[in-house]
C-alpha cells in the first residue's frame, strides 16, 4: 500500500455525498437512519467520524477525538480496545490499511492521530457486501454508503486521482 494525498482539485468533489445522503435534524436523521437499518438489514456498519460515531449504532467506529475541529472526549467504551493509526490532515496514511482491515475483522474501533476525514475510503474499500458504511455531513445529516462492487470501482477510480509517495 502507498500513502495517498488528496490534491486541491479533489476537495470539492469530495465534500459531495458519494452514497445514500440523510438529511435534517439530529432527532430526523436518528429516526430515517433506524428506518433504513430495519429496511437494509446490513451485517456490518462501519461510522466514520465522531458525530456519527457518538450518535448512530454501528460495529466499527473511526474517530479522532474532535467533531469540526474542536476536541471532545469520547465515552471510555470507544477507547477500550480500540486500534490506534496516525493519519495527516488530507492523506490516507500508508499504515492506516491494515489497522482499518484488522478493525473491520474484528469489530474494533479505530483512534486515529490526526484526522479521519478520508478514512471512509478504506473502510468502503475494505469492507465486504451487507456492510454501510456512514460518514458525516457538517450541519446537514449523514452519507450512507452501501458497499457494492459498483460503489468500489467508484472509490477505486478516485483514489488513482490522489497523489502517491
Amino acid at each position: 500500500m502507498k500513502t495517498y494525498i488528496l490534491p486541491n482539485f479533489l476537495r470539492k468533489k469530495l465534500r459531495k455525498p458519494l452514497g445514500i445522503s440523510i438529511l435534517g435534524k439530529k432527532t430526523e436523521v436518528i429516526k430515517k437512519f433506524q428506518q433504513l437499518l430495519e429496511k437494509k438489514r446490513f451485517k456490518k456498519i462501519i461510522t466514520v467520524g465522531d458525530y456519527c460515531s457518538l450518535t448512530l449504532p454501528s460495529d466499527v467506529k473511526i474517530f479522532d477525538g474532535r467533531i469540526k475541529r474542536r476536541k471532545i472526549n469520547p465515552p471510555p467504551n470507544f477507547w477500550w480496545g480500540a486500534l490506534k493509526c496516525s493519519n495527516p490532515r488530507g492523506t490516507i496514511q500508508k499504515g492506516v490499511w491494515q489497522v482499518i482491515k484488522k478493525a473491520l475483522k474484528k469489530n474494533k474501533n479505530v483512534f486515529v492521530e490526526g484526522e479521519e476525514d478520508l478514512l471512509a475510503i478504506p473502510a468502503v474499500l475494505l469492507s465486504g457486501k451487507k456492510t454501510a458504511v456512514v460518514y458525516g455531513l457538517p450541519n446537514k445529516g449523514i452519507c450512507l454508503i452501501e458497499i457494492s462492487p459498483k460503489i468500489k470501482k467508484i472509490f477505486r477510480e478516485l483514489l488513482k486521482k490522489f497523489k502517491t509517495n
